[in-house]
């Protein structure tokens, strides 16, 4: 077993156990005598003949020149060697094996006078079992983390690809596991390790990222916010693209708040809205670390500072009583409506179960087919008496905010057809699936940055689509041939379903005044239909109906279309024809209110673009036949250099900036920016750990366990029957179950 030099393997069989001898050629054994240039030579060459003999290798003393850091002498043992611990040594949380069996085999280097290393010491007597080839890979010193693996594992981690799931990949890559070169376990420490390097730093790495991508386009605009130590506590931006959309479609918007997108709890609040094809885009987003008043109206004092254009006509947001607070202050003339989808999703747990299966077709006709304020109110009373809900406080609180949610109180004002937030729910969705609660500040931003251009490549696919095809005409119609030229594709079937129902509607004259005439419009062979209400106004020359779907969705409903059909109108009069639903909506020039002009592109970008594109049809021509590989790399080899001369002798200032800049080099490093210099005059620390709302509470114990279970059954109330303190609950409630 001791005996490294055996011609061949043998494999004998001893007390159960198998004995592997190695097989290691005299080119990989060490020699007395032999010579090194360094010591890395030497480790190099002595943990290649352990991997062949099948044991590990780690350094052991070192003895220095005095007065220099220069090494005289250097010894590697085995991986086993040192005096294993007794039983009483072993402390009582120790899981952990223990290695050491007392092997004396090493390696012992002195430095000659001619400055190389000497091999003085050679011991190959192992005193355990060594390892078998398949084996060896899993030892300490044979594992490694390469170069190449750590830039593959960072670029997988970019989209989110956890590090079991790269492991597997690396396996199928490397043509086996025992290939890769390090395992599982390596991968995470590595992880680990690169958290542990970064810890400290992610303030200001994070200004500095803003700071570049604000180099990139002037147009991105940001605001920190820090408390007296310099800890962020809350931040706002927008790109140019983000603020451009704004001024095209920011009549409306969405906002909603939402958690774990890193890992310092910070609450992220993207302002959105709508473009022009019903997609979700983004205005602006920010991180704030309470959802307070004074955060929300810091937030929106940024977004309005920054944003090109007024104020928006309606924000949609849940019942957040500090929103509710905020608005008024920085949004005055904007109509805050509440999220119709979240109050209907709470009336199944604030109205008791047997009457809410009973009365829940009532109430939701109650709400969205009611078209007048006064139609409501009566359909509402009128169905709370006849469901017994006079006392339901619940029903009361949302009566009295009627004004803020119910249809038929603000359909009044454009809402892009839009009566909840549930776009920004599924927005958080989308860019969750690019972000984590493990995210640090510059990965959140990296991250989420891949969401946004996803986003806005669907914007992109939409744009195409509407200059490339035109939507067939399911009828031969004079409004339908104008609008398909302008509307987008998306809004042109909207449209064409509105003309196409216009055809089964009669319309009836009912009166006549100086200034207007008013009719009433009914659906054909259906005498209970409902029956709206079109006025037209001589002054204005304008048609308007009771249903009020113009005046919300910005889309002309089929009662408009159907009176002018009566009338013969030809063509749609632009005065129905909204800008925002349009093709030509992203047309024109924006400027700022500090008169610059935004634009989401810039020189810097598109020319590397184009370079990019250039390169990848470079490389597919020379991947032909080897003269054309040999001509490309001869190619490549040669401009590279002379750049490097070119950079080494007219920029020197940037070379200067990176390094007196280690963080800035690090953002550099990580493909963020290319070019530009960072500036020093601000720095900021890492946020504090926030607790937002609905964050898990503190664990109780056992007993504390017991006394609260004791107390909600005591306390419990069916949602059944209503009652409290019952056995049963709402699955197996006997109201329920015996009608």
């Amino acid at each position: 077993m001791d005996n490294l030099g055996t011609e061949a393997n043998e494999v004998n069989l001893d007390d159960d156990d198998l004995i592997y001898t190695p097989q290691v050629s005299d080119e990989l054994r060490p020699k007395k005598g032999q010579e090194f240039d360094t010591i890395d030579d030497v480790l190099t060459f002595y943990n290649a003949y352990a991997k062949a003999a099948g044991f590990s290798v780690r350094s052991s003393t070192t003895c220095k020149e005095p007065g220099s850091y220069e090494i005289r002498r250097k010894e590697y043992v085995c991986f086993k060697q040192g005096k294993s611990l007794k039983i009483t040594d072993v402390g009582k949380k120790m899981r952990r094996g223990n290695l050491a069996e007392n092997c004396t085999a090493k390696i012992a280097v002195l430095k000659s006078n001619s400055g190389k290393y000497i091999v003085t010491v050679f011991n190959e007597e192992h005193s355990h079992p060594l390892s078998t080839p398949s084996k060896v890979h899993l030892l300490r010193s044979h594992r490694n983390v390469s170069a190449a693996t750590k830039s593959l594992s960072k670029q997988l981690s970019m989209v989110n690809i956890p590090q079991h799931q790269q492991f597997s990949f690396l396996g199928v890559q490397s043509g086996g596991i025992e290939n890769i070169g390090c395992t599982q376990r390596d991968l995470y420490n590595h992880e680990r390790d690169i958290r542990a390097d970064l810890k400290g730093h992610d303030g200001e790495m994070f200004y500095e990222y803003l700071k570049l991508e604000q180099g990139k386009n002037p147009a991105f605009t940001f605001q920190i916010d820090a408390d007296e130590e310099q800890k962020i506590t809350r931040c706002f931006w927008s790109d140019a693209r983000s603020r451009r959309a704004y001024k095209f479609f920011g009549d409306v918007v969405i906002f909603d708040t939402t958690y774990n997108t890193n890992r310092y709890g910070l609450i992220f609040a993207p302002i959105m809205g709508v473009n022009n094809h019903g997609q979700t885009i983004i205005f602006a987003c920010g991180f704030l670390n309470h959802e307070s008043v004074d955060d929300f109206v810091w937030l929106f004092n940024q977004f309005l500072e920054s944003m090109p254009g007024g104020a928006p006509k309606m924000i949609i947001t849940d019942q957040d009583p500090a929103m509710t607070k905020a608005f008024p202050l920085v949004l005055p003339n904007t109509f805050h409506r509440y999220c119709s989808w979240h109050i209907l999703m709470k009336f199944s747990e604030k109205i008791d179960a047997v009457k809410y299966s009973i009365y829940k077709s009532e109430f939701s006709a109650c709400i969205w087919k009611s078209e007048t304020p006064e139609e409501f109110d009566t359909q509402w009373e009128s169905l709370i008496k006849k469901s017994g809900l006079e006392g339901n406080r619940w029903l009361q609180d949302q009566y009295e905010l009627r004004s803020r949610w119910i249809p038929a109180y603000v359909n009044h004002i454009f809402s892009a057809d839009m009566s909840s937030s549930q776009r920004a729910e599924s927005g958080h969705a989308f860019f969750k699936k690019f972000v984590s609660k493990n995210n640090s500040l510059v990965d959140f931003m990296i991250q989420f940055g891949r969401g946004l251009v996803r986003q806005r490549h669907e914007e992109l696919m939409a744009d195409h689509k509407d200059l490339i095809e035109k939507p067939k005409l399911r009828i031969n119609h004079d409004f339908l041939e104008q609008m398909v030229d302008i509307y987008t594709n998306e809004m042109y079937f909207k449209f064409e379903a509105e003309v196409c129902d216009s055809f089964n509607y009669k319309l009836q004259f009912v009166r006549e005044t100086d200034n207007r005439r008013v009719y009433q419009i009914q659906r054909k062979k259906l005498a209970t239909s409902k029956v709206r209400e079109i006025v037209y106004d001589k002054e204005l020359d304008l048609v308007s109906c009771s249903c009020k779907k113009f005046e919300s969705a910005g889309i002309v409903c089929t009662h408009i279309l159907s009176y002018l059909m009566k009338f013969d109108a030809e063509i749609l009069p632009d005065k129905y024809i909204l800008l925002r639903w349009t093709k030509s909506a992203k047309s024109g020039i924006v400027h700022d209110k500090k008169g610059m002009q935004i634009t989401p592109d810039n020189p810097y970008l598109l020319t590397r673009s184009q370079f990019i594109q250039s390169s990848l049809d470079l490389v597919d021509k020379s991947l032909v036949c080897e003269e054309t590989r040999e001509m490309f790399t001869d190619g490549l080899r040669s401009i590279n250099e002379q750049i490097d001369q070119f950079l080494s002798s007219h920029m020197a200032v940037m070379s200067f900036t990176e390094k007196s800049n280690p963080i800035c080099s690090k953002i550099i490093g990580n493909g963020t920016s290319a070019h530009g210099s960072c500036s020093s005059e601000n720095s900021f620390n890492e946020p504090d750990q926030v607790r937002a709302k609905g964050c898990g509470k503190r664990l109780k114990g056992g007993k504390e366990k017991a006394m609260a279970r004791a107390k909600n059954k005591k306390d419990r109330r069916c949602h059944g029957c209503g009652k409290v303190g019952q056995s049963h609950d709402k699955r197996n409630c006997p109201a329920l179950t015996n009608p």
